[in-house]
């Protein structure tokens, strides 16, 4: 049994943490409250804060279910090895789901009770070269401190607060939730009834935070990570999964005391790395994960811009990078900015995947990032992309000079593209599919778009756009920036009507396009609807 601290320990270490002023009382979970901090190290803390981070790797930790991690250097060399020598200058390290860890924690479990050898080979990976690592005086998550500072690279132990994949791997439950379903936002049996996977009730792992007994078990963890490893920070992920209110099962938002509940939670992992940081004279770094905009924190209980205002955290990176290239990400950088805290945005490789096959290209990467630059951002935060060997997205997207003159493919988004994705209160207006209304009425979409056409012109612009009623390409009529284009050429077969528009009709930023249909619509005159819209950018 790998669970190092017994229910008894926890309750006594809980006590003391109480003791030493480090765990509020469920009552003053609200309250609002400030810490001593040392001048000194709030200069050190605000310095960390605007380090360089041109690129921000987020590795979730699946290289301990790897074959040849039984050692270091065959687990740095899954995933750590490949961020040297690029614009990579941070990593965000995940060594597990919540409250189960590949590292050897002494609050909460490690991988190993539940790997059973019919398990799969995820599990006895995990369960053997964690066993290996230990037995040679090794942890995965000093590995990685080490590996870092090593190599100039910040390390950020990045928390899954309530990760969910526990619900359908069944070696991930640890012990705490098997003994405690009270803790827990539903029940295995529920699930079956809930429909599809992407119902939130289907999720029913789920931490309940409106537990006390759950806020205090998931600070007791961030102080043995914070107290025994030599991290720069900490990120508290939010967004994997964004579900902590009971309302969200009815995808209705949390109530102002749950936001309050969250507040304190978040004002009190605040205040324990302020105090361990000035302890060990050198700043633990606080960051969070959350959604694109303040409507949608909101949703789930988190309110950004008290957050912000109380300087409960030094970095801010958002998003699940489901809809990277139009989600509206812009309000949430000012807020930041406004408040003297970095923004980075996500690009997922999971909101690549799924989706026409061109978005899974470096051009669409470009794209994304070059938006995402051209909205604010501090860097780019990568998730779910692990290359096996050099990466020319570690070299390319760390900086709009690196994007310059490279091609780029910058598409609308497709919602559709969620679907099977847990995903609470994300914004979904500028995405598509859009409806084209039969009787000729135009409709609006944007097109965002990160190069600026004017500094460096193009080659060749080709815009490609797919209906879903084939039939109806020769009757489509398209303004871009209230200039009207001329198709080149249309696939009545797949949809798609494509165009080459001069580089003057385009902008930076958004760009209008609209669409109407015209003519013979068809024999049942039918509206149509528009999946995908593409501009693929070719530069000399």
């Amino acid at each position: 049994m790998d669970l190092v601290l017994s229910r008894r320990g926890f309750i006594e270490a809980s006590a003391a943490l109480a003791g030493a002023g480090l765990i509020l009382g469920a009552s003053d979970a609200g309250a609002a409250g400030r810490w001593d901090e040392p001048a000194d190290h709030e200069r050190l803390r605000q310095a960390a804060r605007r380090r360089k981070r041109r690129i921000i790797y987020n590795n979730d930790g699946c290289d301990i279910f790897s074959d040849g991690a039984k050692t270091p250097e065959g687990f740095l060399a899954q995933r750590f090895k490949h961020a040297l020598d690029t614009q990579v200058d941070s990593i965000f390290y995940c060594t597990g789901v919540t409250t189960l860890f590949s590292h050897l924690a002494q609050v909460g479990e490690t991988y190993g009770e539940f790997c059973h050898d019919d398990s799969g080979a995820n599990a006895v990976n995990a369960r053997e070269n964690i066993r290996a690592l230990k037995e040679a005086g090794h942890d995965t998550l000093k590995l990685a401190v080490e590996f870092c500072h090593g190599n100039q690279l910040e390390i950020i132990f990045s928390h899954r607060i309530n990760d969910i994949h526990d619900t359908f791997v069944d070696w991930l439950l640890c012990r705490w939730k098997r003994e405690h379903p009270e803790y827990l936002m539903g029940a295995r049996e529920e699930a079956a009834k809930a429909g599809g996977g992407n119902s939130p009730r289907h999720w029913w792992s789920a931490l309940d935070f409106e537990r006390p007994e759950v806020l205090d078990y998931l600070i007791a963890i961030q102080e043995d990570v914070c107290r025994r490893y030599d991290i720069d920070g900490v990120e508290i992920d939010y967004f994997r999964s964004p579900m902590f209110f009971r309302p969200n099962l009815d995808y209705e938002p949390a109530t102002d005391t749950q936001v309050t509940i969250l507040t304190g939670f978040q004002r009190r992992l605040r205040e324990l790395t302020i105090r361990l940081g000035a302890e060990r004279t050198r700043p633990i770094l606080m960051a969070t994960r959350v959604p694109a905009t303040r409507e949608a924190c909101r949703h789930v209980g988190i309110d950004i811009q008290a957050w912000l205002r109380e300087d409960l955290l030094d970095l801010l990176t958002i998003t699940g990078g489901y809809v990277p290239f139009t989600e509206p990400i812009e309000g949430v950088i000012a807020l930041g900015h406004a408040h003297g805290v970095p923004v980075y945005p996500t690009i997922s490789a999971s909101g690549m995947r799924g989706r026409a096959r061109s978005y899974g290209t470096v051009e669409a990467w470009r794209g994304a990032a070059s938006n995402a630059w051209r909205k604010g951002a501090d860097g780019i935060y990568i998730f779910n992309l692990f290359p096996s060997g050099p990466s020319t997205h570690f070299q390319q997207l760390g900086s709009p000079e690196s994007l310059a003159g490279l091609d780029k493919l910058f598409v609308v988004d497709n919602a559709r593209a969620l679907e099977g994705v847990l995903v609470q209160g994300i914004e979904q207006s500028q995405a598509l599919p859009l409806a084209v209304p039969a009787d000729g009425t135009s409709v609006k979409a944007l097109l965002p778009v990160g190069d600026d056409f004017r500094q460096t012109p193009p080659k060749e612009l080709v815009l490609r756009v797919q209906l879903d009623k084939p039939p109806l390409v020769a009757s489509l009529k398209v303004q871009i920036n209230s200039h009207s284009l001329e198709p080149q050429s249309t696939d009545a077969d797949g949809g798609w009507v494509t165009f080459q528009p001069p580089a003057h009709q385009f902008r930076p930023g958004d760009n209008a396009i609209e669409f109407a249909l015209g003519g013979a619509q068809g024999e049942d005159g039918d509206a149509t609807e528009v999946l995908a819209v593409e501009l693929s950018v070719r530069y000399e």
